[in-house]
């Protein structure tokens, strides 16, 4: 049999979400499926019977696994199996990341599930062996950038998948992930090495309840996504729309944006093209200004301009002021560079110091509050408004599909659905809000 395993020492690479965090290119993997139907379960068995077949022939094991550990490793084929499975149907170009480390293995934690043990790598080498995964092996820490280890369907999985007719309604979802996720200073989701363990306290089963509430109405909502004919990317899963709360800082009043609905990974025109809510195209409603708006609440005051990004000398650079007037806000000390991304939205000649002297200069009742560090605290009040916009829109029968400071709703529920953002911005903030709405992806 060749073997499946290759080491690689490369930097893996990352790519840019919409609020400029840095994330792997791969996906996490998700410990969770399972097999919902005969078709799947055979899959499954098959892996399972040929790796002990092949642990007997080889003489690997001296001994039969017992009780919990048998149980324990037909979990763990069954999870890497359906996770590779529904990545293969999903149309991914790219792999899924795991860890193989004995020092996160080794402990148990709230996010981690049965799967994840110490015989994690074992299983993996054992699947490559037999060709059903192809294993890249990581090389370092990947807390330090180096190369994770990654794995992707293999001939034989891929082989017994098409016998079986495998679909995404032969695989399933447990649902039982932790919701509320507490992560280090850096700002790295996918990055397991960051998670923080936590004991729960009254905000964090407060939390929890709330994304239960959410998550229950969102499973039981009709939300569709059109394929086109001659569609050959990747296809969202409609199934996954389980949010979880990202607190940031190590802190539970830091962060705190909703990820983990598919619709949050389409670009903004398949969104409009290809999503449905109760059968209807969907409008999106977006907060405008809501960062800076945000800061002068925290200072108790009230904006008297329209357009807050609308800066003296800089008229034409309203996209560049945006982007710094985000890092002032981030960064606990004043700005030496241009922050990335502003670089080629001013002049050639300009200075991040005129910049970030003329914001200050516009915006006197704020100055006070830059280089703070308080942009994660903004982005954790943000987040409890999108998520009482939520569970009032859910009051009113609503569905809103929530992206960082914007939510996707039906056509018909537009009116009621942005009468609640502006209300609820109020309650929060101080004073009223501002909502665009779009029913087209914006130039």
């Amino acid at each position: 049999m060749t073997d499946q395993v290759r080491v690689l020492d490369e930097t893996a690479p990352h790519v840019l979400a919409d609020d400029d965090t840095p994330r792997p290119k791969d996906s996490p993997f998700n410990p969770w499926r399972f097999a919902k139907t005969e078709a799947s379960r055979a899959v499954v068995s098959g892996a399972i019977a040929q790796i002990q077949h092949y642990e007997v022939h080889r003489v690997l094991r001296r001994r039969r696994r017992k009780g919990h550990d048998q149980e324990t490793f037909e979990l763990t084929v069954e999870a890497i199996v359906c996770d590779l499975m529904h990545h293969k149907l999903f149309r991914r170009p790219d792999g899924i990341y795991v860890t193989r480390s004995n020092d996160i293995l080794g402990h148990k934690n709230r996010y981690r599930p049965r799967v994840y043990g110490k015989t994690f790598p074992d299983i993996l080498d054992r699947l490559a062996e037999l060709a059903w995964i192809i294993q890249d092996i990581g090389h370092g820490d990947a807390r330090q950038g180096a190369r994770r280890t990654t794995i992707r369907p293999g001939p034989r999985l891929v082989e017994r998948m098409e016998v079986q007719a495998v679909t995404f309604a032969d695989l399933g979802y447990t649902g039982e992930a932790e919701t509320i996720i507490l992560k280090r200073e850096k700002e790295d989701f996918w990055d397991e090495a960051d998670v923080i363990d936590y004991q729960d306290a009254e905000n964090t089963r407060f939390f929890r309840r709330q994304m239960r509430e959410v998550n229950e109405w969102l499973q039981t909502a009709e939300i569709d996504c059109a394929t086109f004919l001659g569609d050959t990317g990747p296809i969202p899963d409609t199934d996954e729309r389980a949010l979880r709360r990202i607190f940031t800082r190590a802190k539970f009043d830091s962060g705190g944006r909703l990820f983990g609905g598919f619709w949050q990974g389409m670009s903004k025109d398949d969104r409009f093209d290809r999503l449905f809510i109760n059968g209807e195209a969907i409008v999106e409603l977006d907060y405008a200004q809501m960062g800076p708006r945000q800061l002068y609440g925290m200072k108790s005051a009230v904006p008297d301009m329209v357009d807050l990004y609308a800066i003296p000398g800089f008229e034409r650079y309203r996209g560049g002021i945006k982007t710094v007037f985000s890092a002032m806000a981030f960064h606990d000390k004043p700005l030496t560079r241009m922050p990335r991304g502003a670089g080629n939205k001013f002049a050639k000649d300009t200075g991040i110091t005129d910049v970030t002297d003329a914001i200050m200069g516009r915006h006197p009742a704020i100055a006070d509050v830059f280089f703070q560090g308080m942009g994660h605290s903004v982005q954790f009040q943000e987040s409890q408004i999108m998520v009482d916009i939520l569970l009032q829109l859910k009051s009113h029968g609503i569905v809103a599909l929530p992206i960082h400071d914007a939510i996707l709703v039906a056509a018909s529920h537009v009116d009621v659905a942005r009468q609640v953002m502006l209300d609820v911005f109020r309650h929060h903030v101080g004073f009223p809000g501002l909502v665009d709405v779009s029913s087209v992806p914006s130039t």
